[in-house]
C-alpha cells in the first residue's frame, strides 16, 4: 500500500476513534473536527481502504475474564525464518499479540495469556517448539494505551483531553 498523507481532519478523526471508536458518532466527530457527518463517514472509509485504519478491536481485561496469567515472552527468531515462525506462533492458543523488531537478538515479543501459570508455561514451550529461542519471560502487571497525541492536533485543547 502507498502511504497516505493525513490532513488535520484525518488526524482528528483517527484521534477520536482511538479514544472511543464504539461510541463516537460521525456527527459528533464532525462537530469536533469541523466537517459534516457525511464527510467523516467518507474519510473513515478512505482511511480503512488505504490501510491507515487497520481494524477495530475491543480492549480485554484478561484477569477479569478469568485469565490470571498474562506474560510477555521475549525471544530470538532467525531473521531468515522470521515471517514463517511468526505465522506459526500466531496459531498457538493464548497468543494475543506478536511484535517483531529489526535486531538480530531479542527480535520478537509475544504476549501470552492463560488461566493458570502452568497453562502459560505450556504455551511458552509451544513457542520454543516453533522456533522461538526464549530469552526471558515477564509477568505483565499493567498496560496503558493512549491515542497518539499528534493525531489530536487541531482539536480544541479542552476537547482533546
Amino acid at each position: 500500500m502507498t502511504k497516505r498523507e493525513l490532513d488535520s481532519v484525518d488526524r482528528g478523526i483517527i484521534y477520536l476513534l482511538q479514544q472511543d471508536s464504539r461510541n463516537h458518532t460521525t456527527t459528533e466527530i464532525g462537530e469536533r473536527v469541523g466537517v459534516a457527518a457525511s464527510t467523516v463517514a467518507n474519510r473513515i472509509k478512505k482511511l480503512e481502504r488505504s490501510g491507515v485504519i487497520a481494524g477495530y478491536h475491543p480492549r480485554v481485561d484478561y484477569e477479569k475474564a478469568g485469565y490470571d496469567s498474562h506474560f510477555i515472552v521475549v525471544g530470538t527468531v532467525p531473521a531468515e525464518k522470521r515471517d514463517l515462525v511468526v505465522d506459526e506462533i500466531a496459531e498457538v492458543s493464548g497468543v494475543v499479540n506478536i511484535r517483531t523488531v529489526l535486531t538480530d537478538e531479542e527480535n520478537v515479543s509475544v504476549e501470552v495469556v492463560g488461566a493458570t501459570q502452568s497453562v502459560v508455561e505450556e504455551r511458552i514451550e509451544a513457542l520454543n517448539d516453533r522456533g522461538v529461542s526464549v530469552v526471558r519471560t515477564e509477568m505483565l502487571k499493567d498496560e496503558r494505551e493512549q491515542p497518539f497525541d499528534h493525531f489530536g492536533e487541531g482539536l480544541a485543547e479542552d476537547d482533546s483531553r
